[in-house]
C-alpha cells in the first residue's frame, strides 16, 4: 500500500500543472485520495455518460457502496449525479436474489476534474482530492515504455507513427526512453522524455528524411496534444497540428512481442515523404515555431542514436 501512495503522489505532482482541457475527458479506471486509503473510486464513461461507483463505508464502520449515473459536462469539466444503493442483493456463493434500487440514497455528487487525472469530488457536507490511481508505473518515465500508434492532421496531409519504447536511457540531455518506430526496430530511431519545465512529454522519431514530433499530455490510457514534422538539419514551425494518440500495447507485452522476434520490415528510407513535404511546406508558411518546442526538438534530436 506504501509503495501505491508513493507512486501516485509522485504521479499527481507530475500533472497537477496540466491545463484543464480535457479533449478526451477524465481517464477511466480506479481513483482514490492518497492520504485516505482505504476507499476508492471507479469512474468509467462512454460518450458522455459517466458511471461513479464509491467504494466507502456506512456510519457504523460496515463496507458500503453506491453508483452514481449521469452525463459529464466537456465544457465544464464537471459531473454531476447522486450516490444511489442497491439493497437486498445476491451474496457470494448464494442464490440470485433481485436487489432493490434505493436512489439518492447518500445526496449529491459532483466532480470537478482540472486534469485527466486530478479531480475535486464533492459530497453532502464536504469534499475530497482524487487522483488516478497509477500502480503499473512508478515514475514519470515509465508511462512513456510500450506502444503507442500517435496521428495528426495538417491541413489533409495525415502523418502517422505507430512508435515502440522499451529501454531507459540517459544523456547530455538528461533521461529518456529509446525505441523505435515499430517494425523498424534498427533504421527508424524513437526517443521520448519528460519536460519539467513545460510539464509535458515529447516524443520524436526519424522517418526517412524527417522528424516527426509530438508534445503531448497522456495518461495511461492516452495521449493529446500537438504534432509537427520537419525535414532533418531544419526546424518545427509553425503552431503546430492537433495529435492525438493511444497506448496498444503495455510495456511487458511489448516485451513478450519482441522476446518472440518478430521479424523487421524491409525499410524505404523515402516512405512517407511526400506527405511529409506538403505538411512541412503549410507549418513553414506561419514561421518558426515557439523557442520553447524548438529548444525540445534539439534535446530530442541530440538524445537519437544514430541508425544500426
Amino acid at each position: 500500500m506504501k509503495k501505491l501512495i508513493a507512486i501516485a503522489l509522485l504521479y499527481l505532482l507530475t500533472v497537477c500543472a496540466q491545463a484543464a482541457v480535457l479533449t478526451g475527458g477524465p481517464t477511466r479506471g480506479l481513483w482514490w485520495n492518497p492520504n485516505e486509503p482505504g476507499r476508492g473510486f471507479n469512474i468509467e464513461m462512454q460518450d458522455d455518460v459517466m458511471i461513479v461507483t464509491s467504494f466507502v463505508y456506512a456510519q457504523n464502520g460496515a463496507a458500503t457502496w453506491f453508483i452514481s449515473a449521469g452525463r459529464y459536462d466537456f465544457a465544464t469539466s464537471t459531473f454531476s449525479a447522486t450516490f444511489d444503493a442497491n439493497t437486498g442483493g445476491q451474496c457470494i456463493g448464494c442464490s440470485y436474489v433481485r436487489p432493490q434500487g434505493v436512489a439518492n440514497a447518500a445526496g449529491p455528487v459532483r466532480i470537478v476534474f482540472d486534469s485527466y487525472v486530478t479531480a475535486t469530488l464533492y459530497y453532502q457536507g464536504g469534499s475530497t482530492r482524487l487522483v488516478k490511481q497509477m500502480y503499473g508505473y512508478d515514475s514519470v518515465l515509465s508511462i512513456l515504455r510500450g506502444s503507442f500508434v500517435l496521428t495528426f492532421n495538417r491541413n489533409g496531409s495525415v502523418i502517422g507513427d505507430w512508435l515502440v519504447f522499451r529501454t531507459y536511457e540517459s544523456g547530455s540531455s538528461g533521461p529518456f526512453v529509446a525505441g523505435h518506430f515499430d517494425g523498424f526496430p534498427t533504421t527508424r530511431i524513437a526517443v521520448a522524455l519528460y519536460d519539467t519545465s513545460l510539464h509535458r512529454y515529447a516524443m520524436l522519431v526519424q522517418v526517412g528524411g524527417y522528424y516527426d514530433f509530438y508534445i503531448v499530455d497522456m495518461d495511461d490510457q492516452r495521449v493529446f496534444g500537438l504534432g509537427w514534422t520537419y525535414p532533418v538539419g531544419g526546424s518545427p514551425s509553425g503552431s503546430g497540428s492537433p495529435a492525438l494518440g493511444t497506448r496498444v500495447q503495455s510495456p511487458r507485452e511489448v516485451n513478450a512481442e519482441y522476446t518472440a522476434q518478430v521479424p523487421a520490415a524491409t525499410d524505404d528510407a523515402s516512405d512517407g515523404d511526400a506527405a511529409r513535404a506538403a505538411a512541412y511546406a503549410l507549418a513553414k508558411r506561419e514561421g518558426p515555431a515557439a523557442a520553447e518546442f524548438i529548444e525540445l526538438s534539439r534535446r530530442l534530436e541530440a538524445a537519437l542514436p544514430a541508425p544500426r
